[in-house]
């Protein structure tokens, strides 16, 4: 059972008739071409995901650097051609995500349950059933957005960026509010996670970004020092809560799978470091399941105990 829940700091991105003006036209177009195309075959999707990634991967040399970066740094083992084969299929894999996203936003149930396989549900269902609170661990993948689809079984908050364009805000809010789950911006802090996990909600965390030394400390993230918010285990000492891991990749054959994993033990760990380490640990270990979906287009060593970031 849920409790009522506070729903102050709760992301809002009603309709406004304003959003009908002209300079809105192009953000319409966006979202009338995302819609129409549930009424593809699969193999058109893929087709176009190909296309469209390989104009993101050509037309974005910033993104394409930072990705081949990261991955050079993760995988040293892996040969150069393999590296770079990595950093082409990312960008594919991060357009197919689009047609994705499409079916979650506007697909109807049976469409859904064609194109989604979620695992795992009973990880949940028994900290539930054992009276315990749940953090859900999220890391940035191309399939992240499916992980909202969560609030179809349980009761679900999820944190997100709000958009700049204000069609684009309006349509996602919507779309990731479908099943009746919340929807948080990011601004609102640990405060609105911490009242959502003691009202009974699954409250998803994504941690895994660089955000500077300030808030961060040092962990290992693929054998390289990376600075890691080590909010998590705070936060599940502050609600008893158990912390379920929860991933999405996309599958080869279409569609996607989100899976949830047994509570990460002996978490929190006494300090801050070993929460650290061990959050990253699992996000690994999940990234090996899926190396080219992971968002490697994100600077995640950008802050190092030298000062040189990789990336300069």
């Amino acid at each position: 059972m849920t409790a009522a829940f506070d729903l102050t700091g709760a992301h809002r991105a009603p309709f406004r008739w304003h959003l009908l003006a002209p300079r809105h036209w192009p953000s319409w177009a966006a979202v009338a071409l995302l819609r129409g195309s549930l009424y593809l075959p699969l193999a058109m999707r893929a087709r176009i995901a190909r296309i469209l990634g390989h104009l993101y991967y050509r037309g974005n040399a910033k993104r394409r650097r930072i990705a081949a970066i990261n991955i050079a740094l993760c995988f040293p083992d892996w040969s150069v051609e393999r590296q770079a084969r990595a950093v082409r299929e990312h960008f594919r894999l991060a357009a197919l995500a689009l047609f994705h996203i499409a079916v979650l936003w506007w697909g109807d149930e049976r469409m859904i349950d064609c194109c989604l396989r979620v695992t795992g549900l009973e990880h949940y269902e028994t900290a539930r059933a054992a009276g315990r609170r749940v953090i859900v661990l999220h890391c940035h993948c191309v399939g992240l957005e499916a992980s909202l689809a969560l609030s179809r079984y349980f009761p679900y908050v999820g944190f997100v960026k709000p958009m700049k364009d204000p069609v684009l805000d309006f349509v996602m809010t919507r779309g990731r509010e479908r099943f009746g789950g919340r929807v948080f911006a990011r601004e609102a802090g640990i405060r609105a996670l911490v009242r959502a996990v003691k009202a009974g909600y699954g409250a998803s965390y994504v941690p895994d970004e660089d955000l500077g030394p300030k808030e961060s400390v040092y962990a290992p993230f693929f054998g390289v020092q990376a600075a890691t918010l080590p909010t998590l285990g705070r936060l599940a000492r502050m609600t008893d809560a158990v912390v379920i891991p929860c991933f999405t990749r996309l599958l080869a054959r279409g569609g996607c799978e989100l899976w949830l994993e047994p509570p990460i033990a002996s978490f929190p760990t006494g300090s801050e470091p070993g929460d650290a380490a061990a959050m990253n640990a699992t996000i690994e270990q999940a990234v090996l399941k899926m190396p080219e979906q992971y968002m490697w287009t994100m600077k995640r060593f950008k802050t190092r105990d030298d000062g040189v970031s990789p990336y300069d």
